[in-house]
């Protein structure tokens, strides 16, 4: 699943709101812009409501409204409206019993966008291997800490090297274009000393563990291998970076 389809998913016009933002780079920036002045939004709605600030109360209804439709919130932007109705026809007994609903809306959005900017700020490793138990074993272990890019052959692995990427996991056996072939594109674009390398691979013979480290790589794990042998590897590529 792409990212963008988590607030799709939602119901999030993206589509529409890209039109207006011209780029994924500006449409993310507002989001976070509004996703981190929720918690502020809804304390002075409250204390708003609480005084009968009605002028207030519908002019701030009345910001939200508009940021959320900016962002292709179109479904909670009517939510939104009504309150800012509400707020200058002074009702207070709609804005009262249907307070819950607004701050819920509010919560959802807030939580929605944690959820699609999660991982944005964790370095990223690649793991390439064709097998998915192994690719779902080494996740389990490293993606508290950090961002998972799963790659089930060479092909995928190189597009993906195209990103920031902190270090790659790369299995020398796989359908298509194998580890070596990704080796190769890496040391005709100079990527080795901008990405460490850690081979992991069931093939333990002396001439492939040769060959293998005829490239810059950090060091090889032979299948099958530990959580304390990925803990291992780990310090190697933190001190690849410490080291530069």
């Amino acid at each position: 699943m792409e990212k963008i389809d988590i607030l799709k998913n939602y119901g999030v016009h993206v589509d529409e709101a890209m039109e207006f933002w011209g780029d994924l780079d500006s449409y993310n920036d507002s989001l976070k812009e509004f996703r981190d002045s929720i918690t502020d939004k809804l304390n002075n709605l409250e204390y708003y409501k609480n005084n009968n600030d009605y002028e207030n109360y519908g002019i701030l209804a009345h910001s939200t409204k508009s940021e959320a439709k900016y962002l292709g919130f179109m479904n909670d932007a009517e939510i939104f409206l009504q309150h800012e109705m509400a707020g200058k026809e002074k009702n207070q007994e709609f804005i009262t019993s249907n307070f819950e609903n607004l701050k819920s809306t509010l919560n959802k959005i807030k939580d929605l966008l944690n959820t699609y900017f999660e991982g944005e700020n964790k370095k990223r490793i690649i793991i390439a291997d064709d097998s998915n138990i192994m690719l779902n074993f080494i996740e389990k272990n490293i993606s508290e800490e950090y961002s998972i890019i799963r790659a089930n052959n060479g092909n995928e692995a190189i597009t993906n090297l195209k990103e920031d990427i902190y270090a790659i996991l790369l299995d020398l056996n796989m359908p298509g274009m194998n580890g070596f072939d990704v080796l190769d594109y890496m040391k005709e674009n100079d990527l080795f000393d901008k990405v460490p390398v850690i081979i992991i691979t069931g093939d333990d013979t002396e001439e492939t563990i040769k060959k293998a480290f005829t490239y810059p790589i950090l060091d090889v794990l032979n299948k099958p291998f530990k959580e304390e042998n990925i803990k291992r590897i780990l310090v190697a590529i933190k001190s690849f970076y410490d080291n530069k």
